[in-house]
Parts: C-alpha cells; sequence; structure tokens
C-alpha cells in the first residue's frame, strides 16, 4: 500500500515539475518578446526623432554660399516675366551687369560663347541689368544688347531692388546657382570664358 502511495507520489511531483518547467519557459519567451518589442519600439522612436530633426533643418534665404538665392521676378527684352525660381531644376549663372561697366564689357562676349554652348544642357545664363544706373534706360541698353549681338537672356532691375538685395557693392558680380536654387559661389568682377565654365561646372556636381 505504502509502495502505491510512494508511486502516485512521485507521478505527481513529476506532473507539477513538467508543468513548472513549461510555465518558467513561456514566462521567458514572454520576457524575451517584451524585450524584442522594446527596441523595435526604440528604434522606431530613433527614426522619427532623426526625421524630425532633419525637417527641422531648413536651409536659410540669404546671399551667401550654401543659401537659398532670394527669390525675384523681373522683364525681360520682350516683356516677359522671368522669375528666379521659375528656373529651378537648372544651374542659374546669375550675373549682374551695366552698359557703361568697362569690366562687363569685357566679360560679355564670354557670356554668350558660353551661353550658346551650354543653352540646351539645363544651364541658364541671366543677367541682371542694374537700369536704375542706366543715363539710357532700357532703350539705351537694348540697342547696346542687340549692336553686340548679346542673344542670352536679359532682365531689367528698374529700381535697383534686385542687386540690392543681393548686396551687389560692384559689377560685374556672379552668383552660381545650383538645380535646388542653393547658392554655390559668388565672384565679383569679369570672368573669362574658361572661368564661366567652371563656375557652371561647380554648380552642375
Amino acid at each position: 500500500m505504502k509502495r502505491i502511495f510512494s508511486l502516485i507520489f512521485i507521478g505527481v511531483l513529476s506532473v507539477v515539475l513538467i508543468t513548472g518547467c513549461t510555465n518558467n519557459d513561456n514566462v521567458e519567451i514572454d520576457k524575451s518578446k517584451t524585450v524584442n518589442e522594446e527596441e523595435k519600439n526604440i528604434e522606431k522612436s530613433v527614426e522619427i526623432n532623426e526625421g524630425e530633426e532633419v525637417e527641422a533643418e531648413e536651409i536659410k534665404e540669404g546671399v551667401f554660399t550654401g543659401n537659398k538665392a532670394y527669390d525675384f521676378a523681373l522683364l525681360d527684352r520682350e516683356g516677359n516675366e522671368i522669375s528666379l525660381s521659375s528656373l529651378q531644376g537648372k544651374v542659374v549663372f546669375l550675373n549682374f551687369w551695366a552698359s557703361w561697366c568697362g569690366p562687363c564689357k569685357v566679360e560679355m562676349p564670354h557670356m554668350q560663347k558660353v551661353y550658346e554652348e551650354y543653352k540646351d544642357k539645363d544651364v541658364v545664363i541671366l543677367a541682371v541689368n542694374i537700369t536704375a544706373s542706366e543715363k539710357d534706360g532700357i532703350k539705351g541698353v537694348t540697342s547696346f544688347l542687340d549692336e553686340n549681338k548679346y542673344t542670352f537672356p536679359v532682365v531689367f532691375d528698374m529700381d535697383g531692388s534686385v542687386s540690392t538685395k543681393f548686396r551687389v557693392s560692384g559689377i560685374p558680380t556672379t552668383y552660381i546657382i545650383d538645380k535646388d536654387g542653393i547658392i554655390v559661389n559668388r565672384v565679383t568682377g569679369a570672368l573669362s570664358e574658361d572661368s564661366i565654365k567652371e563656375q557652371i561646372e561647380a554648380g552642375m556636381k
């Protein structure tokens, strides 16, 4: 009889031990799942935070290298309005000049040659005439352009507000603006044909 009770007791104990191990294993698995889920949540949180930081870093408008160039809209020789923002997606050689400026006259034939070579390559030569400083106004500037057979785009800064905004103190002054509208470089003084090409190529990278 004692032997029967002993066997029953051993059987019950075995069941309890087996059940206990299984429960402990389940607890450990659950803990493992919880840890993994927490890790995933942390990773997601980091990704979101990093995304928020990137979005928060906005490029400022300005006239220095790395700034987004100020937008403007001026009329060209045909009376069409050209805005800088409408040229986004192209490299812009933005040149401030006047017909009475000696160094500008030296530079402009080089601009014409580069214009003819690059006009089909997502590159824009845009010459901003500081018309407020011109003795004979638009009429005189147009005659000067026609006489020299310059065909690159020219717009008229009638009141000098755009040249003032871009802090143009000496001419010619040129801004190289990349396809995203970011200023790559600013150059004061006349450029040679090779130098113009170098500046444009730098803007295309």
